[in-house]
């Protein structure tokens, strides 16, 4: 049972992500601005989540491992890191990624204590 809430919740949270990318592109926004607000929301939602005791229950598995698992992304993130470097964007090579490593604390410091 467990698997299948994952699978479910990663089908629904790559969906969401494609669909933040989607509606970023339309907006005619920078490809790494969706990485940065899939991240930045998966992490205020995880610090929520963490916070409210959904560890190892089958909550859990859809929402923080299967949901926020495959809408937030690692892979893309470093991906678009390297596209910078590539393109010599040096202000966003060094901007980027610190502002998604401090956003991606502060956010899931607050999802904690959002409800304290």
């Amino acid at each position: 049972m467990t698997w299948l809430l994952i699978a479910a919740g990663g089908g629904l949270g790559a969906m969401t992500r494609y669909g933040v990318v989607m509606w970023m592109k339309r907006k005619d926004q920078p490809y790494f601005i969706a990485t940065f607000l899939v991240n930045s929301i998966g992490s205020l939602l995880m610090g929520m989540a963490l916070h409210l005791g959904v560890e190892n229950t089958s909550l859990s598995a859809f929402f923080t491992i299967g949901f926020l698992g495959a809408f937030t992304t690692f892979s893309t993130f470093a991906f678009d890191v390297v596209k910078l470097i590539e393109e010599r964007d040096f202000r966003a090579v060094l901007l980027y990624p610190l502002l998604t490593l401090f956003a991606g604390i502060i956010l899931v410091t607050l999802g904690w204590q959002i409800f304290a």
